[in-house]
């Protein structure tokens, strides 16, 4: 199973539930984030068994996984800095 034939599906999978996470300034973020871990422990479940049947749908879900982290990192982690005594 090469990586490079399926980068396409890779780059899609990113693209997409990049597109389908929930917006940071949204009244229900928590409940919203919650969802879409959810579905996308589920969708690893289910492409587990996919992996020797149809290895794109597997790097379709790998790409969900790097937009999952960074949807994590750059939306619900935030870091804020406090200089003095405000």
């Amino acid at each position: 199973m090469e990586i490079s034939p399926n980068l396409y599906a890779l780059f899609a999978g990113f693209l997409v539930w990049f597109c389908i996470a929930p917006k940071a300034r949204c009244k229900n973020y928590g409940n919203l984030f919650a969802a879409y871990t959810m579905t996308m422990a589920l969708t690893l479940v289910g492409t587990a068994d996919l992996i020797i049947i149809k290895p794109i749908a597997f790097f379709f879900t790998v790409g969900g996984v790097f937009a999952f982290f960074y949807v994590l990192f750059t939306r619900t982690i935030q870091i804020i800095i406090k200089i003095g005594n405000e």
